[in-house]
């Protein structure tokens, strides 16, 4: 509402709701105790005269743009959504404005893009969500000094303000869950070369194998979409190697990789156990549902929030926190079949193989059997 043709002020707002312009700022700026049947009516009072609060105002006597930048990859993925929903809802209760800012790759050169656009807008400071090796994240943080910057996908030791999930851990619980039911034929989808922050979950499930003498009989890579997950796992049967346990680097991509083994008559967990990474909501709903590794990213991005809150209130937080994932046993994963039937699927594979080869091919009898390569 207008008042004489004029936006609505703060006195107007205390004037109707029968309080002093000191309580309406702690309402509005979320700052200060005030009690719940005064901050009721206060805000009717704002809903009433549609009163918006003069943020560039309040930034300037603040020296603060009271906006915080978030720069992050595809947000049709899983983690950036449900990070960009979290980090939104932190700084919305603090009154603070979220500018998210996309990185178009992987690399230096593209975060450097992303968080130069955040500064051109004046943010007070910017979280990270972009995977990085430990040497370009401190390349960005040298080039970026004068803002404060926590970085959310980085390896653990780098030299930088981070809020991270350890993603080591829940490498290892995956590959040591298959491992406890028995698998020793385990194969993986790992994420894209160029998401190197994302190298120790592979790193997590190999040391886990070696750990038990074991190792990786195949792989393919993805790039986090369920299409990529479908074509890693139509590559990985038609190799012709035997696996009975598959790592995947993301929920994602579990769901293609369900459709590829379900279009070829492979049963799950009968023929192939599969766990995916993230818990994504979709996870419990598939056939089956899906034994994954929680991530919680909710948490992730409002503990991210008040690291950076801190550096702009001038604290000293601990540089890094860590946040560890969780497995998640659901019916995608089982104990693997017998030796007799594991040689019926080895013979089922070879004989797809050579019915979508045609003619031209050498018999199956000649044909070197999986695993003996």
């Amino acid at each position: 509402m207008n008042i004489g043709g004029k936006a609505a002020t703060l006195a107007d707002v205390a004037a109707l709701a029968g309080v002093s312009q000191q309580t309406v700022s702690r309402v509005v700026n979320n700052q200060g105790p005030v009690a719940a049947r005064t901050r009721v009516r206060v805000m009717e009072a704002v809903g009433q005269l549609n009163y918006v609060p003069n943020r560039l105002a309040q930034g300037l006597a603040r020296q603060r743009s009271q906006s915080i930048g978030f720069a992050t990859n595809d947000i049709s993925l899983h983690a950036p959504s449900q990070l960009t929903s979290a980090i939104e809802g932190a700084a919305r209760s603090a009154g603070l404005s979220l500018i998210v800012s996309i990185v178009p790759g992987y690399g230096l050169g593209n975060v450097t893009q992303a968080v130069r656009a955040l500064k051109e807008r004046q943010v007070d400071g910017v979280l990270i969500n972009a995977s990085l090796s430990s040497a370009d994240a401190e390349e960005v943080a040298r080039r970026f000094s004068d803002v404060p910057c926590v970085f959310m996908d980085v390896p653990p030791g780098a030299a930088v303000n981070a809020a991270l999930l350890d993603q080591y851990h829940g490498a290892v619980l995956a590959a040591r869950h298959l491992v406890e039911l028995g698998h020793t034929r385990i194969a993986c989808i790992h994420a894209p070369e160029g998401a190197v922050a994302e190298h120790s979950r592979m790193q997590g499930w190999q040391d886990v194998l070696r750990e038990h003498g074991l190792v990786l009989v195949a792989q393919e890579e993805g790039d986090w979409s369920p299409a990529s997950g479908y074509r890693a796992a139509v590559a990985l049967l038609a190799s012709g190697l035997s696996f009975t346990g598959l790592l995947v680097g993301n929920d994602q991509m579990a769901v293609g990789v369900l459709r590829a083994l379900w279009e070829r008559g492979l049963n799950v967990p009968g023929d192939i156990s599969v766990i995916g990474y993230d818990d994504t909501a979709e996870s419990a709903l598939l056939i089956p549902p899906l034994t994954t590794v929680r991530q919680d990213f909710p948490v992730l991005g409002r503990r991210a929030f008040g690291h950076l809150g801190a550096l702009l209130d001038d604290h000293d937080p601990q540089t890094t926190t860590l946040t560890r994932p969780e497995l998640v046993v659901r019916a995608s994963t089982a104990p693997p079949r017998s030796g007799e039937h594991v040689r019926l699927q080895e013979a089922l594979q070879l004989l797809q193989r050579h019915v979508r080869e045609g003619p031209g091919h050498p018999p199956l009898a000649q044909q070197e059997r999986p695993g003996e390569r």
